[in-house]
């Protein structure tokens, strides 16, 4: 620190900071320059005192005016945190630092214009009110230095693009020239930063990244499972997973365990508690604030052995020691593995210890490691920014008139001085305005703007935060059961006869009132695909062709780091395709598989790449055939549905239209099919918000319906399918589709990678005797042990119900019989016959049950030992359950699961 004064130097060595990181080596002088800085370093290597301890060097030195910094942090309660660590660094110096967010109360608030602080801690949101209060913004006027932390949050997020403008704002209202600096762990796109943060801007970074161990963990399924898997409802698969995650905090805490939602966060939780004695508690952004800091202070007190949580945690939120971080199933992007695993370890000299739990799925297993391999290989996900986004536009302009600015002109220009609107024309804005005067918000007279009566509420009740606006309980009407809940977003794509997937069941939506969905049972009918509430986080093309890179590895059978077992089981698969005819989908061809009127295509587009391949040949196929075709996709895949069975020659007609367009045909066909997408409804209705046009709290979805088609083809209704576009659809598809090669083949039966994904698609569609159940029901009579006695010989064993033989294996007869693994007195019966012995009454009708037994399994074989072996199957029924398997294996377990439910309701009234 040269030229820095020995006092300042003296003070901060008393606090402990006895010398610099790497970073703050590289950084403190450029910002003590005065240069617009972007501080990039891992998480724990002291970026905040980077930027810190210079800003607080100068105020002392210059004596500057108050209030002459702003720290901007997209989360409040990474506010709280820094407030603790600020306030102690400040006091020492004689530096004020004040907070100032939603949850400050009125007496806060009246002390900071009253004894202003040196340093104000605000999040974007807040700092939007600050600029439209008379007396505050007096005080930004003195405004010098604005810290923006965790930058890579605001790159892409509309709050962001508002910030840009606010601090716009701000540079209009300060006397001084603004030095920004930006602070992240990860950037996926430096110069749209460098951007993001203005002109001359230096980048300060640490490249050699903190160590990080990142361990793909793949549990196997034991035989103890089925049992407790028939005990519990779950699935083999994740009893596994929770065992294993049981293990890892037990073996690591305290331990930080994240997931991508907040149910699978809840069920986490439940499950630990109820199968382990390990001390949990969850972290998401629907529990209250209060619920949230007690699950902090817990885990930072060391009375946790984990804290479940969602993104809720991601960002620097300080809960003290984190020995290791979980990540439950695939985290989607590298950058968010990043976020997370930089959560342990919180230090320059500690490693960063992560593990990822992927599901038993085999693309979940293969996105994890296509993950942490782009991450070895320096790859992180850019930010996607849309250009001019014109709801943001709209409540700015309420701004600033609240501000007092009635230019019209000058209005136009300061939003045209942010990148993001360079090419904004006069024509958008005077749109813009009309819309605003329309919702009686601002009132135009010709080159001036005045106030109108909505302009404060409209200000303060809007913001860029994308939320959920209420959740709706899902009621089955016949039984008058909740089922679960569901958000605004996925319950406005919903009308009445929509089919969807909750709780693993398909449901079609009888009535929505109020804040209730009245649903019942349905079963999927041809050219129908069931909707489903579930991760939004998208995986990029990136990740997705390494993740066919490694199939068409696997297939040549090059080495790939995985365990043998799921190399195997991923063999087997392609082995099994390969055998049945079918070709193996490579990372440059997309393979189509045509069965009637369901078409499954194989592509490694990643999120936004497949649904805009699958939105767009859904919406050229309906062309094609003049019949309704529905879609839905995954990273991998892509299922079209259609009402009417479609042939190769269509479908290849519609690839080459697809293929023969220009990109402003292309963009305009993904406009079109955008408007004709369920999202589009809901998205509407939030711009019809953002604009003013409808108030948030009067918000209803029946009314709302109807009520936008009015707002399709104005600017909001632009704005709602610009967003979507740039959010969900990949703009640049068009380029890249251009690389690839296609094979299209008609098929009776779909191959076995596509059932693969069929099988996570129609989950729902199976009812309560089907699907997952009826897996975890097998296994379960599989590993039951049962008695096998030959009535020939008198031969006995015991067997696992899977494994019994078709013949005895001392004199070959194939008229053996079945009875408890504890039965004894059937052994004795069988040999007083054989010896020609006399029986009593009692035996001789037992001996007509196992002789009985005997002649159904000389044709049924196993299948009698395993029907048996279930409760409430004997002698009466066991016959007609067997019939059921000439309708196949699954019908016949489906019989014994309903007979076994018959004697679990019945057993009570004769027990």
């Amino acid at each position: 620190m040269i030229s820095v004064s020995q006092t300042f130097i003296n003070k901060l060595n008393e606090l402990g900071y006895k010398s610099l990181t790497p970073i703050q080596k590289i950084g403190i002088p450029i910002i003590l320059k005065g240069k617009n800085t972007i501080v990039i370093a891992p998480t724990g290597f002291g970026k905040t005192e980077t930027a810190i301890f210079p800003v607080f060097y100068k105020i002392l030195s210059s004596n500057a005016e108050k209030i002459s910094a702003i720290y901007i942090t997209p989360l409040r309660a990474l506010n709280r945190d820094l407030e603790d660590r600020l306030s102690r660094i400040g006091s020492a110096l004689g530096i004020k630092i004040a907070i100032r967010h939603g949850d400050s109360t009125e007496r806060q608030r009246k002390r900071i214009l009253e004894d202003p602080p040196d340093l104000l801690l605000t999040t974007p949101e807040t700092l939007l009110y600050l600029l439209v209060n008379q007396k505050m913004r007096e005080l930004l006027g003195n405004i010098r230095w604005i810290i923006i932390d965790e930058l890579q949050e605001m790159l892409d997020e509309k709050r962001g693009y508002e910030l840009l403008l606010a601090i716009q704002r701000l540079k209009r209202l300060s006397k001084y020239e603004i030095q920004l600096i930006g602070l992240s762990a990860t950037i996926g796109d430096i110069e749209l930063a460098k951007r993001f943060i203005g002109r001359n801007v230096e980048v300060a970074e640490y490249n050699t990244r903190k160590d990080v161990k990142i361990e793909l963990v793949i549990p196997t399924v034991s035989k103890d499972l089925a049992e407790l898997s028939y005990k519990t409802g779950l699935h083999p698969d994740t009893l596994a997973r929770i065992r294993e995650l049981e293990k890892l905090i037990k073996e690591n805490k305290p331990v930080l365990v994240f997931t991508n939602v907040r149910e699978s966060t809840e069920f986490l939780a439940s499950e630990l508690s109820k199968l382990s004695q390990l001390k949990v508690r969850t972290h998401h952004g629907s529990l209250s604030r209060e619920i949230r800091l007690e699950a902090e202070k817990e885990f930072k007190t060391g009375n946790l052995d984990a804290l479940i949580a969602t993104s809720s945690l991601e960002l620097g939120i300080d809960v003290g020691t984190i020995n290791a971080v979980i990540q439950y199933t695939s985290p989607k992007q590298v950058i968010r593995l990043v976020q997370r695993i930089g959560r342990s370890g919180h230090s320059i000299n500690k490693v960063s210890s992560g593990f990822l739990l992927p599901s038993h799925d085999i693309f979940d297993i293969l996105e994890c490691k296509s993950i942490i391999d782009n991450l070895k290989e320096g790859y992180l996900e850019k930010p996607i920014v849309e250009p001019k986004p014109y709801d943001v536009m709209a409540h700015e302009i309420a701004g600033l008139v609240l501000e007092g600015i009635t230019d019209k002109k000058e209005i136009f220009n300061l939003i045209k001085s942010s990148f993001q609107y360079n090419d904004l024309t006069e024509e958008e804005f005077e749109e813009t305005l009309s819309i605003l005067e329309s919702a009686r918000i601002i009132r135009k007279n010709k080159d001036k703007i005045s106030p109108a009566g909505r302009l404060w509420r409209y200000y303060y009740s809007t913001n860029m935060i994308p939320d959920s606006i209420k959740d709706y309980i899902v009621i089955d009407h016949i039984s008058n059961t909740k089922i679960g809940t569901l958000d605004y977003e996925f319950v406005a794509t919903l009308d009445e006869n929509t089919v969807f997937i909750l709780g693993g069941k398909i449901w079609r939506v009888v009535s929505i009132e109020e804040n209730r969905i009245y649903v019942e049972n349905a079963q999927l009918k041809s050219g129908v695909l069931p909707s489903w509430f579930g991760e939004s986080i998208p995986v990029e093309r990136e990740i997705s062709i390494k993740v066919y890179d490694y199939i068409e590895r696997i297939e040549r059978g090059d080495q790939i780091d995985l365990p043998k077992e799921i190399l195997e089981k991923i063999s087997s698969l392609l082995e099994e395709q390969k055998r049945r005819g079918y070709p193996v989908p490579t990372k440059s061809k997309i393979l189509v598989e045509i069965n009637n009127d369901l078409i499954v295509l194989h592509a490694g587009l990643g999120s936004r790449g497949n649904n805009t391949l699958g939105a767009l040949l859904s919406l050229l196929l309906t062309q094609v055939k003049g019949v309704r075709t529905t879609y839905r996709s995954d990273p991998y895949h892509i299922a079209i549905a259609s009402l009417v069975p479609v042939s190769k020659e269509e479908f290849t007609k519609a690839i080459k239209i697809l293929n023969s367009l220009s990109s402003s045909e292309f963009e305009d066909l993904l406009k079109r099919a955008i408007k004709e997408s369920p999202q589009y409804k809901w998205k509407l209705l939030i711009e019809a918000e953002r604009f003013g046009l409808i108030d948030k709290q009067k918000t209803d979805i029946t009314f709302s319906q109807t009520l936008l088609k009015a707002y399709t083809d104005t600017l909001v209704g632009e704005e709602a399918v610009k967003e979507l576009m740039y959010k969900n659809y990949d703009v640049t598809l068009r380029e890249f589709l251009t690389r690839l090669t296609w094979e299209c083949i008609e098929v009776p039966g779909f191959s076995p990678l596509a059932k693969e994904f069929l099988n996570k698609l129609f989950v729902a569609a199976h009812s309560d005797e089907k699907g997952v159940m009826i897996e975890i029901f097998r296994r379960k009579l599989l590993n039951n042990k049962v008695k096998i006695i030959c009535m020939v010989c008198g031969w006995n064993n015991i067997y696992y119900a899977a494994e019994v033989p078709d013949r005895c294996t001392k004199c070959g007869s194939i008229f053996l019989t079945v009875t408890d693994e504890d039965d004894k007195e059937s052994v004795e019966i069988i040999k007083k016959v054989i010896k020609g012995s006399k029986i009593s009454k009692n035996e001789k009708k037992k001996f007509e049950i196992l002789q009985n037994i005997s002649s159904m399994f000389s044709t049924y074989k196993k299948y009698v030992a395993i029907g048996l072996s279930a409760r409430g199957v004997g002698i009466n029924n066991i016959g007609k359950v067997l019939n059921k398997l000439s309708d196949g294996e699954d019908r016949f377990f489906e019989s014994l699961l309903e007979e076994e439910r018959k004697f679990l309701r019945t057993r009570k009234y004769w027990q």
